[in-house]
Formats: structure tokens, C-alpha cells, sequence
């Protein structure tokens, strides 16, 4: 397995490096930082577009982005540090270390919400307090956070329901701050990001962070300019969103979430990543479940654990297949971005090429395959060719699994493939050729059946 994972995540790199530059740019997104992880080590990692469209700066692996409720992992950890000194139990009530954290209605109140109830979000607790901070970036203070609390902070009776809650999060830093002695930030800092090595990582924005960060910029909307949000601190609520951070160092992050090596165990032990991991309750979305901090769903019938983010500007995810030890990174500077269907997307690419090897990494070999690739356009479609060695794969730029949603391209005779596809509305048992002019290394055009596609000059 581990031999047939390393070429797939070969294989997928190569269909990254074709299909990125062009997906960001049909989905309107300026800027996307893209790592994947396998057996403890970086394999991948890449930035596509821009951190700054105005200047004309790239975005490269060290480019740091807000990357939101990813935040919410590391408080998780920090809890579970804690868990393992013996200096919480994560049973205990919330009201033990936050004795003003008192909600009382005449349906419940909050003496019996947990430290474990509001890590799965099954405390019950609203999800931003009673503040606008999400649209005017001014975030509460302990102050601020203190005032928020009435007798409407607790919406649902504890364990009745999965209610996700940044707020309740805000409340486990002070539970930190109680059980530690330190600051959130100190202790996140001291505790996870030194250890690690983490260079560009910190728990909250400030203002010497700025020359990291790309700049956050707003959904496409139409008739109307892309904004430019300005960073902002987010105080209190920094373990539920506060942290920036870059590929280089979510890898090392995600190489210590694995429960396959023994030296992952840096920063807790394989029976607390296991509780974290473990499905606690389902959301409500399709196929997710959450555990202690970290999303937990399938795809392609492997588990996945991890967490997406959103932020002014921002939008994240980080999501590690634990049997299989790969983890992807990826990171955009765009509200309500695709930046969650990609990060799916390149699981189902390297899947797919385990899945089903014998299509495209069995048989004899393309000769010069790279005379066929590119990215070719017709008046209907773009469609970019790479090769896989024993196969092409042809694909629109525009989708969110380039070879789950691809055609296979099987050679047949000299510069003639047969198209393999799964919609009969194509063209299934036809074939595409290749044509050349003159003295030319690369195709100048491929004919799909009788319909032709001319190359792109890149």
C-alpha cells in the first residue's frame, strides 16, 4: 500500500501542477497555497496566484493565510496537553475554572455544560455571542466576552444537539489561561507552535504578522469591486479563530497527527488523538461528524480528519487520512472560495489512482508523452491533457476531481487514443487524435471524435 500511495501522490502532483493554475483562475480565486503530506514528510508544496494582486507578489509555501476554525484543533490539543498533566479533566464543568460562566432559563442552565460538550459542540451555547465582530472585525475582550453572557447564551440543552459555537470556543481559552497559568497565546505558543518549529505560525494577528500575510480579499459580487479586508485581532475569540499560518508549517503539524508513527507523539499521545478523532456527533452536513476539535468524515470510503477555516478574506482547510498517513494543506485569499472542494479533490485524485492502478500505472509506458499534454480550447470547453505514463487524462479545468470527473486517453495507434469516459453524452468508444505541424515537438491540436481543440500558447 505504502508503494502504491507514494506513485499516486507522484501521479497527482503532476495533475496539480497542470490543473491549479487554471482551476483558480475559473473559480475567481486570486491566490491558493496547496502542501500534501505523506509518511511524515512534505512532498508537495506549492502556491499558485497571488498574495497581493495589486503589487503583483505570488503566493509561495511561506505565504501565510488566516486559516479560521483551524484554530480550533490546536485548542483542542492544548486542552488534551492539559488532559494528560492532570491539571483538567475534560469532563469537568465548564463552571469549575469559569465561575461567572452562569446562563440560568426556565428550561436549563449551564452548571452541567462540560469542557468535553463544548470541544464536540454539544454544549448547546450560541455560536458568536452578541457581538458583530465577524462583519466589524472588532472582536470582545475577556471584558467584552463576560458582558455576552445572558440568558441567551445557551440555545439548546447540553447533548440534545450538535450547535457549533466559536463562542463556547473563546470560553475553553480562559479554561486554558485557568488550568495553565499562561496566557492563550503563551501557552499555544510555547506549548505547540515552538515545539514544532512552527516559524510563521501564531495565535493571533499582530501587527508585525502583516508582512507574512496575503492579503484577504471578498467574494466575487456582482457589479461590484473586490474589497480588501484589513486584519484584525480577534482577542477572546482567538481559540476558536485567531491563528495564521503557512503550508511549511501546517505540515509539520499534520505529520504529528499521525497514528501510524510512533515519533508523531510530540505533542499528545495516540490514545488523546484518538479521542479527538473519534465521531462524537453528526453535524447535520452530508457525511460529517464531529469529535473534539476536528471534522470528521469519508471520502472515497477512507477516513478524514481535520478542519476548514473562514475569515474575512480567507477561506482554509487541513485534512489528514490517518490509515494512510497523507495529509493536504490548502489555503486561499478569497471569501467563499472552492478552496474545500480542491482539498476533496486531490484525495479522490490519489485515490483514484490507488483504486484503480491497473488503468494508469500498469502497461507499456507513452513514449515523449509530454508532446501530447497541455491545454487545449474549442468554442464549448478547455480541456488540459497530462500524461500518467501508460494513459493520458483529459480533464476541464473547471472541475472539482480532475480524474474522478476526467477522461481516460488510452493509446491505440501512433498519435490516436481511445477515449474511456463515464458520460454516455460524450464521446465514449471514439477517439481522440492528436495532429502536428510541421516540425512541431507538441501537438498543435487534438480531435475529440470530429470536433477539434486548438492548443493554448502558454
Amino acid at each position: 500500500m505504502k508503494e502504491d500511495c507514494a506513485k499516486a501522490i507522484k501521479y497527482t502532483t503532476k495533475i496539480l501542477d497542470a490543473w491549479l493554475p487554471w482551476k483558480i483562475q475559473y473559480d475567481r480565486i486570486l491566490g491558493l497555497a496547496v502542501g500534501v503530506v505523506h509518511n511524515g514528510k512534505l512532498v508537495y508544496q506549492k502556491g499558485f496566484g497571488y498574495a497581493d494582486i495589486e503589487s503583483k507578489i505570488l503566493i509561495t509555501p511561506k505565504t501565510c493565510f488566516r486559516i479560521a476554525s483551524i484554530s480550533k484543533t490546536f485548542t483542542a490539543i492544548a486542552i488534551m496537553q492539559l488532559a494528560e498533566q492532570g491539571k483538567i479533566n475534560i469532563d469537568d464543568r465548564v463552571e469549575k475554572y469559569l465561575p461567572w460562566f452562569k446562563v440560568e432559563t426556565k428550561d436549563f442552565d449551564s452548571s452541567n455544560i462540560t469542557i468535553r460538550q463544548i470541544l464536540s459542540h454539544t454544549g448547546g451555547v450560541f455560536r458568536d455571542g452578541n457581538t458583530p465582530h465577524w462583519e466589524n472585525d472588532k472582536f470582545p475582550d475577556l471584558a467584552g466576552l463576560r458582558k455576552s453572557i445572558s440568558n441567551k447564551s445557551v440555545v439548546f440543552e447540553n447533548l440534545t444537539k450538535f450547535k457549533y459555537s466559536n463562542f463556547g470556543f473563546a470560553l475553553l481559552g480562559e479554561v486554558i489561561k485557568k488550568a495553565s497559568g499562561l496566557d492563550y497565546d503563551e501557552y499555544v505558543t510555547k506549548h505547540i507552535i515552538e515545539k514544532l518549529g512552527m516559524e510563521r505560525t501564531a495565535p493571533d494577528f499582530k501587527k508585525e504578522h502583516e508582512e507574512w500575510l496575503a492579503k484577504g480579499y471578498s467574494r466575487p459580487i456582482p457589479n461590484k469591486e473586490r474589497e480588501t479586508f484589513l486584519h484584525s485581532e480577534t482577542k477572546t475569540y482567538a481559540p476558536a479563530t485567531g491563528f495564521l499560518s503557512n503550508v511549511s508549517d501546517l505540515a509539520k503539524y499534520l505529520v504529528v497527527m499521525s497514528l501510524k508513527r510512533k515519533e508523531a507523539n510530540a505533542l499528545v499521545s495516540k490514545e488523546s488523538k484518538k479521542e479527538m478523532m473519534r465521531e462524537y456527533w453528526a453535524t447535520g452536513e452530508e457525511n460529517e461528524s464531529y469529535g473534539l476539535g476536528f471534522s470528521i468524515y469519508k471520502i472515497e470510503k477512507r477516513k478524514i480528519v481535520g478542519h476548514s477555516g473562514g475569515f474575512a478574506g480567507f477561506a482554509t482547510r487541513i485534512s489528514f487520512d490517518t490509515e494512510n498517513d497523507i495529509g493536504v494543506i490548502t489555503l486561499t485569499n478569497t471569501n467563499n472560495s472552492s478552496c474545500g472542494s480542491v482539498n476533496t479533490g486531490i484525495f479522490e485524485t490519489i485515490y483514484k489512482f490507488i483504486d484503480e492502478k491497473s488503468k494508469y500505472g500498469e502497461g507499456k509506458k507513452i513514449s515523449n508523452q509530454k508532446k501530447f499534454e497541455g491545454v487545449y480550447c474549442s468554442r464549448w470547453s478547455d480541456t488540459i491533457v497530462v500524461g500518467i505514463d501508460t494513459n493520458l487524462v483529459a480533464f476541464d479545468p473547471r472541475v472539482n476531481s480532475p480524474v474522478k470527473d476526467g477522461t481516460l486517453l488510452k493509446p491505440k495507434e501512433k498519435n490516436k487514443f481511445l477515449i474511456e469516459t463515464k458520460s454516455n453524452f460524450d464521446y465514449p468508444g471514439e477517439f481522440a487524435t492528436f495532429v502536428f505541424g510541421r516540425k512541431a515537438k507538441q501537438a498543435t491540436k487534438v480531435v475529440f471524435g470530429a470536433t477539434p481543440s486548438e492548443r493554448l500558447e502558454e
